[in-house]
């Protein structure tokens, strides 16, 4: 059901029907269910996988088809800006195991771009809690 943002539900419509766990929208609707206006400078910023605003404006002339376009954006880039986060450190643990193989903590990395020497994708760490000792 969909309905005006300054409407209630008693003016929702139906726009699609219940099939197991998914819905299908039974017909489409007459007009679009969500708008939004964007500026070309920030259309584009996406486009280019979040390319500095600065840069956006000089690629008209070595590019053929993007539209000359004026540096006019407020603020951060909401997707540039989460991406700069960074994760707060772990907590140091107050236990630790007592015994050699007690505990075992893995990883694994891949699939990486390029393959290793000996022709691997993916790789594996093993780090025993006691000893500290690592295995690759």
């Amino acid at each position: 059901m969909v309905w005006g943002k300054d409407s209630s539900i008693n003016k929702a419509r139906v726009i699609g029907v219940r099939e197991g766990s998914l819905y299908r929208v039974i017909t489409p609707p007459p007009q679009a269910l969500v708008h939004m206006e964007i500026s070309p400078i920030k259309l584009w910023h996406r486009r280019y996988g979040h390319l500095h605003y600065n840069v956006i404006p000089t690629l008209s002339q070595p590019i053929h088809g993007i539209p000359n376009m004026k540096l006019d954006h407020e603020g951060v880039c909401k997707g540039c800006s989460l991406s700069k986060h960074t994760r707060k450190p772990f907590h140091n643990s107050e236990t630790r195991s007592k015994e050699i193989l007690d505990l075992i903590h893995s990883n694994v990395c891949g699939s990486m771009s390029d393959k290793s020497l000996g022709g691997h994708l993916y790789y594996v760490t093993f780090i025993d809690d006691h000893s500290r000792k690592t295995w690759l």
